[in-house]
C-alpha cells in the first residue's frame, strides 16, 4: 500500500474511531441525565414524607451517596470509554507507521 493510500485509511480509521467514541460517549451522557432526573423526582417526592430533622439528614445523606456513586460510574464509564479509543488510535497509528499485514489486520479487528 503506498503512504497516500495508507494516510487516507489512517484518517478514516480514526474518524470512524472517533465517531464510535463520541456516539458512546453521548449515549453515556444521556442514561446519566435521565438517572439524575430519576433520583431528583425521587428526592422531591420523598422530602414532604420529612417530619423530623433526622430523616431530613438521612434523606440528604441518601441524596448526596446516590449522587457521588452516580458520578464515580460515569467517570469510570467515561475513562473506560477513553481507554478504548486511545488503544484502537495507537494501533491505527501503528498500522500506519509499521507496514504490517499483522497490525493493519489488528486496527480492523478493533474498529
Amino acid at each position: 500500500m503506498n503512504p497516500i493510500e495508507k494516510g487516507t485509511k489512517l484518517g478514516r480509521d480514526l474518524f470512524e474511531i472517533n465517531t464510535e467514541s463520541l456516539r458512546k460517549i453521548a449515549e453515556l451522557s444521556a442514561e446519566n441525565f435521565k438517572r439524575y432526573m430519576e433520583l431528583n423526582q425521587d428526592y422531591l417526592q420523598k422530602l414532604p414524607e420529612v417530619k423530623e430533622f433526622s430523616s431530613f439528614v438521612e434523606l440528604q445523606r441518601d441524596y448526596g451517596q446516590s449522587l457521588w456513586q452516580g458520578m464515580q460510574d460515569d467517570l469510570k464509564a467515561r475513562g473506560e470509554i477513553l481507554r478504548e479509543t486511545v488503544e484502537q488510535s495507537g494501533s491505527a497509528l501503528r498500522g500506519m507507521f509499521s507496514g504490517d499485514a499483522d497490525a493493519e489486520a489488528s486496527v480492523e479487528a478493533a474498529a
